[in-house]
This record gives structure tokens, sequence and C-alpha cells, in this order.
């Protein structure tokens, strides 16, 4: 009974794994590219006492 519920459980997880990984089943388009990080400048810190 217990082998029944975890292959039931483990078919489910992938089967909705499967569905939901990639959206190219729903027809969705993919997710765009991020822009990269704008360049910065060090600020130079000095510690004093």
């Amino acid at each position: 009974m217990k082998f029944i519920k975890v292959l039931a459980l483990s078919a489910f997880a992938l089967g909705s794994l499967g569905l939901a990984s990639c959206g190219c089943c729903t027809g969705e388009e993919p997710v765009p590219p991020l822009r990269p990080l704008p360049e910065v400048k060090e600020i130079p810190v000095t510690y004093e006492k």
C-alpha cells in the first residue's frame, strides 16, 4: 500500500514538472534575457580614528 502511494506521488510530481517546466506546451513565449548590469565606479573609502 505504501509503495503504491509513493509511486503515485512520484508519477504526479514528474507529470507536473513536465507540463510546467518550459511553457512550450502552453504556447507562451519564452522569457526574454536579462539586460546587463550598469558599470559603476568604486567609491574610495578611508577609515580614520
